[in-house]
């Protein structure tokens, strides 16, 4: 089974490409806001380097949220469409838990924080790590003051330090490092979503039959737009 991973949910354009052997290969790339223009430039480079073509791929894994509204429509929009005309199967992943799966064999608390503005984050908590991060999972996705995902933390009866992973662990460092919990954080490198490390956990669900239609995998946005939140402000 070939399974090409894809995001576009936040500043890094992210494919790979993974089969039972694991990662082939992978792209990241500092794309900001030019998801549109080059998402399947980055694909085509990807799959010529290693000798693949589309019709190739037996399966696709998207991030489908948190991020960026935009990014995430690009990224679904073109995954759903390989999902749609190769008659595969699609399987959506959280951003969370890809950055969880990131700090690799850890029996820690695993904290994903991702940078959502004006002091807040999305997050979720894992309890270790596993291969099947979504196993490890204790609370659902969220957009979350910082100071109140750390209160949160502190009145958990736990053992072990918390892992911090995401850009949110850089952007709201010193308050992390302050809180009195007992912290730990990860190399930069696994601060961002790996396209390959996307194509990796999708082959896991994919081959255990957790795929689904492509019309079936949706955008979790977790919070509503910013041009929605104006109007409403305005209008309401």
């Amino acid at each position: 089974m070939l399974v090409m991973g894809i995001d576009s949910s936040g500043e890094i354009g992210a494919v790979g490409l993974a089969n039972e052997d694991g990662i082939i290969g992978e792209l990241n790339l500092q794309l900001s806001n030019r998801h549109s223009e080059e998402l399947l430039n980055n694909i085509d480079f990807l799959l010529k380097q290693t000798g693949y073509s589309l019709k190739d791929l037996d399966g696709i894994s998207i991030t489908n949220g948190p991020g960026s509204f935009t990014g995430l429509r690009i990224g679904l929009s073109t995954a759903r469409t390989f999902a749609q005309v190769l008659d595969i199967p699609l399987i959506g992943i959280s951003c969370l838990d890809v950055l969880a799966y990131n700090t690799a064999c850890s029996e820690e608390w695993i904290v994903p924080v991702i940078d959502a503005r004006r002091g807040r984050v999305y997050t979720a908590v894992y309890q270790g790590w596993a291969r099947d991060i979504m196993s490890r999972k204790l609370s659902p996705d969220r957009a979350v003051e910082i100071d109140i995902l750390l209160e949160e933390l502190k009145s958990r009866d736990h053992q072990g330090a918390f892992i911090f992973v995401g850009n949110g662990s850089t952007i709201y460092q010193e308050i992390i490092k302050n809180s009195g919990l007992n912290v730990r954080t990860v190399s930069k490198d696994r601060n961002i979503i790996h396209g390959g490390v996307i194509a990796e956990l999708g082959y896991y669900y994919l081959e255990r039959g957790k795929g689904a239609n492509y019309l079936e995998v949706l955008p979790n946005y977790l919070k509503k737009a910013q041009a929605e939140i104006n109007w409403l402000k305005n209008n309401g």
